[in-house]
């Protein structure tokens, strides 16, 4: 990282929190209509009575009901799908590279603001489309039809059978309620598209889902810094400094010792259907209403909550039987018969391991990483290493090389030479001195076998070089347009 220049170490080191992008034009169908009229620029009078227009239609097309390509938009969940650890005051969230996403559709019926005009945003709450909702054992428990499970149906089955004779949605309800055919479709869906649903009983629904103020606040945007970071193109083109992410949050924490499921849903148009703000049924339904909704899953993963002894201390006691002793450190357990030296080493956090050697011979070496449960006076090994081999420590007790230190400066040199910054800046410092070197050189060999040349060349005329022998005056003219190609 460059410190002399402040706005790159800014870069490196903020993260900016944005309150929402709001995308040029929002997902759906458009008409736009031309018209042309010719006026006279003289007496401003209409030349002819005939108008030109013309009417186009488009769609701007973006995620509904499914994610067409989930690996370039989803750059990540958290907690990872499958994971375990200490997440019981952790809302599961979704990361995405496409910054604009959760504000492509709105869970209102209309707009939820004016539209700024074209290049300009608004300070206006802009509530997501976007929701991701948790659900464990407990809600099975609680609602016994309840399946964890996504079920594997089609857009079709998001509508009544009034509207789509096929439809498996029967009375419950869902995105298109009250329609009448499959007319509310985008561009280039079909009825009989696959998606992912998932039906919730309704009192449940309003439990756990956010009301229309909390959509407000459950999806941001970030730009981070991208220099030396490991990130691929999806994140931002190839040499940006920065990078644009959304992210939307659930609302629910997950419960200690519970297998946790999270869905990524669509709440497009579903203003009707929030719960209110103290989680009850929304104005016009009964609050015992039988029925279910069934929502578009666009991911879902599991993960595991373990509470409070998924802390990192927990754990690596746990690896090592649970011990509090003076030596809970994670190593091996010494054998019956193993030596004194052996039994020290590994009660140090050391382990034998087979070592290949730069002459093609094998052997045996110690290794340990970083952390020790000992204090290190002093340096094993002496500044600056120019190969691993300076940097191994042979123990003569043991006959055995220690090559903790050389593993550490090979991972370093992997590391750093993997950063282009610093790779770049150590190729360009070594040609430098390359340069300075041979240039040393030459200077010394001229000084040293021409030096009686040297005191007379700037100050040599054409009179004087005929005072010379040939040889001489050849010398000179050689010195003299080696020295003028080193100043050029």
């Amino acid at each position: 990282m460059t410190t002399g220049d402040d706005n790159k170490y800014l870069l490196n080191e903020l993260v900016t929190f944005i309150q929402h992008h709001l995308p040029g034009l929002d997902a759906g169908a458009y008409q736009l209509s031309v018209t042309q009229t010719v006026f006279d620029s003289t007496t401003n009078q209409q030349v002819d009575d005939d108008t030109l227009q013309n009417t186009y239609t488009f769609a701007v097309q973006g995620a509904r009901f499914a994610l067409s390509n989930p690996g370039q938009t989803v750059a990540g969940v958290f907690p990872a799908d499958g994971g375990t650890g200490k997440y019981s005051m952790v809302l599961p969230h979704v990361l995405f590279y496409k910054k604009t996403l959760p504000w492509i559709r709105y869970p209102t019926l209309k707009p939820p603001f004016t539209p700024p005009l074209p290049g300009q945003d608004t300070d206006a709450d802009v509530p997501t489309w976007l929701a991701v909702l948790l659900l464990d054992e407990d809600d099975v428990a609680q609602f016994p039809g309840l399946q964890l499970k996504p079920q594997q149906v089609t857009i079709g089955d998001l509508f009544q059978p009034v509207a789509y004779a096929a439809s498996t949605l029967g009375t419950n309800l869902s995105y298109f309620q009250g329609a009448t055919d499959t007319s509310d479709l985008d561009y280039g869906e079909q009825p009989t598209d696959a998606i992912q649903a998932i039906d919730l009983p309704l009192q449940l629904f309003w439990q756990i889902a956010p009301t229309l103020a909390d959509l407000s606040f459950l999806a941001h945007a970030r730009q981070v810094s991208l220099i030396n970071k490991p990130t691929n193109l999806k994140a931002a083109p190839e040499g940006e400094p920065t990078g644009d992410f959304s992210i939307v949050f659930g609302n629910r924490l997950p419960q200690t010792q519970k297998k946790a499921y999270a869905y990524l849903v669509s709440l497009e148009a579903m203003q009707n259907y929030l719960p209110t703000d103290n989680g009850t049924a929304p104005s016009g339904m009964q609050p015992t209403d039988p029925r279910t909704i069934r929502l578009a899953v666009l991911q879902n993963w599991t993960f595991f909550s373990m509470g409070e002894n998924a802390a990192f201390t927990d754990q690596v006691l746990a690896l090592n039987g649970g011990s509090t002793g003076t030596n809970a450190n994670l190593r091996l357990v010494p054998t019956t018969g193993s030596g004194t030296v052996v039994t020290n080493a590994l009660n140090m956090g050391y382990v034998p391991l087979n070592h290949q050697l730069r002459t093609g011979g094998q052997t045996v070496s110690w290794y340990r990483g970083p952390l020790v449960p000992y204090q290190i006076p002093a340096a094993r090994v002496t500044l600056p290493i120019a190969s691993p081999d300076a940097a191994t420590v042979f123990d003569p007790t043991t006959g055995m090389s220690d090559t903790s230190y050389a593993a550490a400066w090979t991972i370093g040199r992997m590391l750093a030479l993997q950063d282009s910054a610093f790779s770049t800046a150590l190729y360009n410092w070594k040609k430098t001195v390359q340069a300075a070197t041979v240039m040393a050189v030459e200077n010394a060999l001229i000084a040293e076998n021409f030096a009686d040349i040297l005191q007379i060349v700037p100050s040599t005329t054409e009179t004087e070089e005929t005072k010379m022998s040939p040889t001489k005056a050849l010398q000179i003219k050689l010195l003299q347009t080696m020295m003028q190609t080193k100043k050029g």
